[in-house]
């Protein structure tokens, strides 16, 4: 399967940096509402698209605030706000807050104020208004099931996957990894993100970068459009993904 960078985004760039930002997952004008996204198969390219509202947590049970929260305005609704919040044809999750080029309405936060190197004084400064895209996909060496099959038809609930997304500044773009392009080899210390299925009705799923498959969790890769490292950071989150 190939797919190609959609034109809506404008700062997706070729090469290297497609492998860590996952740009070719493609932009859809509108999702159908489907509350009840039963699995026709598990084969690759043939889960019905979801529609999604998306639930950012902010901070955990004890008041630790999470490093990639939510812009405070509630959940993030497909189709609305300028927001795309789908599980796709290929059984992905794709999550984008500008589906045009228009100034962004939402965003997500992120803060990286916790390098795994303590030394490492790097901190990227993304623009909220340019913050677009997150994506998640098969990870090298790892089973996958489409999003939308997990825990139905006698399938696992849970599953690790790759997840990457996209922030930049009017004169920087940077690649947030999770075990994606080039962290997605068995020596990178980057998390798994890990998507759980929690109920089936309403269909809702969570995704966090912590779980038996990722021996460091949380930790992410910072990187150029070129693929230079700017470091490892701890970015915990919690997605909750619910069916419209």
């Amino acid at each position: 399967m190939t797919k190609t960078c959609a034109r809506h985004f404008p700062f997706c760039t070729v090469g290297l940096f497609l492998g860590i930002l996952g740009c070719g997952d493609p932009m859809l004008a509108s999702a159908p509402r489907n509350r009840d996204p039963a699995v026709l198969s598990a084969s690759r390219g043939s889960a019905p698209v979801v529609s999604l509202v998306v639930a950012i947590a902010d901070a955990d049970g004890s008041g630790n605030s999470y490093h990639i929260r939510s812009d405070g305005q509630g959940t993030y609704t497909d189709g609305t706000q300028g927001v795309q919040a789908i599980l796709d044809q290929y059984g992905t999750f794709a999550f984008n807050t500008v589906t045009a080029r228009e100034v962004a309405v939402r965003w997500v936060v992120y803060d990286f104020s916790s390098p795994v190197d303590p030394t490492n004084t790097y901190r990227a400064t993304p623009s909220n208004s340019l913050n677009y895209h997150f994506s998640t996909g098969p990870a090298s060496n790892v089973p996958f099931l489409p999003i939308q099959n997990l825990g139905v038809n006698g399938n696992p609930a849970t599953e690790c996957i790759y997840m990457g997304n996209g922030l930049s500044n009017s004169s920087t773009t940077w690649g947030v990894s999770f075990h994606k392009g080039l962290e997605d080899v068995p020596t990178s210390p980057t998390a798994y993100a890990v998507v759980t299925r929690t109920s089936t009705a309403p269909a809702t799923w969570t995704i966090t970068p912590a779980g038996s498959c990722s021996p460091n969790s949380n930790v992410a890769s910072l990187r150029s459009s070129t693929g230079v490292l700017y470091g490892y950071y701890n970015l915990p989150f919690v997605f909750t993904l619910t069916a419209r």
